[in-house]
């Protein structure tokens, strides 16, 4: 409960800033002849809070699980996603790729690939995302679990529901499988949820890191503003 008022000030700054926007947009339908201005690089550095205070500021109470994902740049879009919508914590569990630890035992040049394909589409979010590797990915759903923690998967099959239509709440897990074979029976057998993405071309589903950014982007929309 405690979890869930803690996220309420974080709710109605995005309800707020959300209104901010509309009169903004409103103004500017007025405004026609107005000069638009891009932002630069360093403009929109220069709006960022000091380092200190970003850490000490509230995450929205979701959590990413990436178990066995094959690919170190979807684990980078991973990070990147988080750090933009202030996830709480990535678990990278099985074989899923991670950054340098502070006592890692891997070979220096898995270590030194891992970091650099990471890095590569994670555009220096890394430090600024609260991140934990488990091998042992049941452990971790069990602790989640344990918690209060909801267990959502991400995948397709007869009993999931479109992502649209499910009851969510907070602290939320949302489970995210390997690209090509998806998240594993064994872990569906142990979540609250399973849900899907509709596909409406010819193709079966969207990159993982893309799913991730539509449902918990969604979510967070969703729970939000009912705060």
């Amino acid at each position: 409960m405690e979890r869930i008022l803690f996220f309420g000030t974080v709710g109605q700054r995005q309800a707020l800033s959300l209104i901010k926007t509309r009169r903004k947009f409103d103004s500017f339908r007025f405004h026609k002849k107005m000069t638009i201005h891009k932002y630069t690089t360093q403009e929109l550095v220069s709006q960022k809070p000091p380092e200190k205070k970003f850490r000490s500021q509230p995450r929205n109470p979701i959590v990413f699980i990436l178990h066995n994902l094959r690919s170190l740049e979807n684990v980078g879009l991973f990070f990147r996603l988080a750090d933009a919508l202030l996830i709480e914590k990535i678990y990278l569990t099985g074989y899923t790729g991670y950054p340098r630890l502070p006592k890692d035992s891997r070979d220096d040049r898995i270590i030194l690939h891992a970091e650099k394909a990471i890095a590569k589409t994670a555009i220096k979010t890394v430090p600024f995302v609260p991140w934990e590797y488990s091998p042992n990915v049941l452990s971790t759903l069990s602790n989640l679990s344990h918690l209060g923690y909801l267990l959502v998967a991400v995948e397709q099959t007869t009993t999931s529901l479109d992502y649209r239509l499910a009851n969510y709440k907070f602290p939320l897990a949302l489970i995210f499988g390997h690209e090509r074979t998806g998240v594993e029976s064994k872990l569906l057998a142990r979540c609250d949820q399973i849900i899907h993405l509709p596909m409406l071309g010819m193709g079966n589903s969207h990159n993982v890191a893309v799913s991730a950014a539509i449902i918990s982007s969604f979510v967070l929309d969703k729970l939000s503003l009912k705060v």
